[in-house]
């Protein structure tokens, strides 16, 4: 599945049926209380939309199928982090939006819950943490091996020390990645008069894994830690890259990806070592199918200190100039709003 920020509310609706037990209970040790399950007040979800996903679209409240949800007995009142639930999956089976298993307010004390979307069971690498004291998070690792399948992670605000009395749970769900993409034109004069294709795409030592950890401050998660030891490469072969021809400078640069090309990727601020890596061929055009004559690899690095924000998208403007040995001209990238149906862009240019 490939929600700016998408800001979009999810309610965990509390249907409290009537009960003779006692909702409260008095002189109770939370340090060594185990929370209790009340049975009377099933936790539901409305969410108020009809879910119809398809993978690497922007997450939205029409596309959410699915998300998880965990939660914390009396956060920050016991020496540790007592977990009442934990990644329960909450989908739509009928008309309500509900975890699986179902899942109850309890007798006493409070929850405080935290969310993310997609569920971990549907897309690759994400990986709960369920810190013993302090607020948890989440490992992520967009799969390099899986670029059809990029999920747009969603983290929502963490909703801290919640009753049953609040009557409804808000999930206010913020993209947690960035978006990658690249538009690239050529300079120079190829030989015979060839078209210029680019058939190869790849982004080198960047931040593969990254801990989010949910914050009670916007965008409510911060990444930290990380690796600059994964690339990640886009294929005319995979559909990853449109098969068209780069016009020439001064003509401005094209989008050379597919929507399976797009890159969710992590929010870091880029290593000194990262670079873009580009192959593109010369093909002859006069006969039927076009007939490739050459094919060249060069590279660029990307300017530092460069920063990825999270719910942002990055556009790599390039111009690949196919006369010299010199490789690449990286004019300039933009940081714009996310891309999402109906949204306002503003450009930022760097030069």
């Amino acid at each position: 599945m490939k929600i700016k920020g998408l800001v979009n509310t999810i309610v965990l609706v509390l249907c409290v049926a009537s009960c003779s037990r006692s909702d409260h209970m008095s002189g109770i040790d939370y340090s060594t209380y185990n929370p209790e399950p009340d049975t009377c007040s099933p936790l539901l979800v409305n969410v108020g939309v009809e879910a119809a996903t398809r993978a690497m679209d922007v997450l939205t409240m029409v596309n959410l199928t699915d998300f998880d949800v965990s939660a914390i007995w009396n956060y920050n009142a016991l020496p540790e982090n007592k977990w009442y639930m934990k990644q329960l999956k909450v989908t739509k089976p009928s008309t309500d939006w509900v975890t699986t298993p179902m899942s109850y307010w309890t007798v006493t004390g409070n929850l405080s819950f935290f969310m993310y979307a997609p569920s971990a069971s549907t897309v690759d690498g994400i990986t709960p943490i369920y810190s013993s004291t302090g607020m948890p998070g989440i490992s992520y690792t967009p799969n390099p091996d899986n670029i059809n399948d990029m999920p747009d992670l969603c983290l929502a605000c963490p909703v801290l020390n919640s009753t049953k009395e609040i009557g409804s749970v808000p999930a206010v769900f913020h993209h947690a990645l960035t978006q990658i993409w690249f538009d690239m034109n050529y300079e120079g004069t190829p030989p015979s008069g060839y078209s210029v294709l680019v058939e190869n795409v790849k982004l080198r030592n960047i931040i593969g894994t990254r801990t989010a950890t949910y914050t009670t401050v916007p965008p409510y998660f911060e990444w930290s830690g990380g690796t600059a030891d994964t690339d990640y490469e886009l294929k005319l072969s995979t559909s990853h890259l449109q098969n068209v021809y780069l016009p020439l400078k001064p003509a401005t640069e094209i989008p050379i990806q597919n929507s399976l090309g797009r890159l969710y990727l992590i929010p870091q601020t880029l290593d000194p070592s990262a670079c873009i890596e580009i192959t593109y061929s010369f093909f002859d055009t006069a006969p039927s199918p076009d007939v490739r004559k050459a094919t060249f690899t060069k590279s660029v690095n990307i300017p530092s200190p460069s920063v990825w924000p999270a719910n942002r998208t990055i556009h790599y403007k390039i111009t690949v100039d196919v006369g010299v040995s010199s490789p690449i001209d990286l004019s300039g990238y933009s940081i714009d709003d996310w891309t999402e149906s109906g949204s306002i862009h503003t450009d930022i240019e760097f030069d």
